[in-house]
């Protein structure tokens, strides 16, 4: 009969050890914070709009790499604002350029 011994990780739980790490985790630009099991999820304010990031903690994981991964999805999502915004400032057109055009296929 084999028996199994556990490390003290794996002892915790999931929930328990996410709970320990998220106590630990320092986050500069989080305004707000839930924990659900495994998920932490973190309310960003940015000059766009408020974002919410959310990590799986897995057993695995540390502070340094879930603060990695929260930087690493604000910057993402940052990049994704500032790219739309780049886009929306490129591709606009004002209102009568575009009424021309609608003009122009009705009378052609």
């Amino acid at each position: 009969m084999t028996k199994l011994i556990k490390s003290d990780v794996q002892a915790l739980s999931l929930a328990d050890f996410t709970q320990e790490l998220y106590e630990s985790l320092v986050l500069p630009y989080e305004k707000d914070s839930i924990v659900r099991g495994n998920l932490i999820t973190v309310e960003v304010e940015t000059e766009y709009m408020p974002i919410k990031l959310s990590v799986a903690v897995q057993l695995d994981d540390t502070v340094e790499s879930l603060r990695e991964r929260f930087d690493a999805q604000l910057a993402e999502n940052i990049d994704d604002f500032e790219n739309y915004e780049h886009w929306a400032r490129d591709n606009y057109e004002h209102a009568s350029v575009i009424q021309g055009r609608a003009f122009d296929s009705l009378t052609c």
